[in-house]
């Protein structure tokens, strides 16, 4: 394969995995198939969680994070373009899938991935701020947004970003979450009605 062909591939492979819904999958396979009509009617794995039960939530938690973890982990080029592109292919490929008519998940578990295949170090620290915040919080939406702004801090401060250009990653980064945070409007919505409402 030559260089020119894999600096193609790695981005739309990304995107491809990315885009592969593991929830409505695993719904239609092992569930009652109508995981779009139920709940938020999301495929992601909160969704599948609370409609199609704990373990065909794991299992999409799981599958969703590796979509994210695995192009960005293996699949890197000597071209800085080539990789920030694949670095945010699977997320993008996550929330668009073109198998969906771009109706996609949040984006949150792929998201993960993405950060910890940069860094561990940045990936667990977003995901012990998660933690902490649902213990508190009790809300999936609420810890989510919240951990994934505090990634960026956590990754500015760190400043770990491999051999790659910092400042690009983050900007990439902020992107991801500036989508992320969208993708939630009606959550955050719903969130902002019943603050306004106790």
């Amino acid at each position: 394969m030559t260089k020119q062909v894999f600096e193609t591939l790695c981005p739309l492979f990304g995107y491809i995995l990315g885009s592969i819904p593991f929830g409505l999958l695993f719904s239609v396979t092992f569930g009652d198939g109508k995981l779009q009509h139920r709940g938020s009617k999301n495929i992601g794995a909160t969704n599948v969680f609370r409609t199609q039960g704990k373990i065909m939530g794991v299992a999409t938690f799981l599958c969703d994070f590796s979509k994210g973890f695995l192009p960005c982990y293996f699949l890197r080029s000597e071209n800085e373009v080539v990789n920030l592109l694949t670095l945010a292919s699977p997320v993008i490929g996550h929330m668009f899938p073109i198998w969906l008519k771009f109706k996609g998940g949040k984006g949150i578990a792929t998201y993960l991935g993405v950060l910890y295949a940069l860094s561990p170090f940045v990936g667990g620290g977003t995901t012990v701020i998660w933690l902490c915040m649902f213990r508190i919080l009790r809300i999936s939406a609420a810890a989510g947004i919240i951990s994934v702004v505090t990634s960026l801090v956590i990754f500015n401060y760190t400043r770990i970003a491999m051999c790659w250009d910092f400042l690009n990653h983050l900007y990439v980064l902020i992107g991801l979450v500036a989508l992320i945070i969208a993708k939630h409007y009606d959550n955050l919505k719903r969130m902002m009605e019943k603050i306004r409402s106790a």
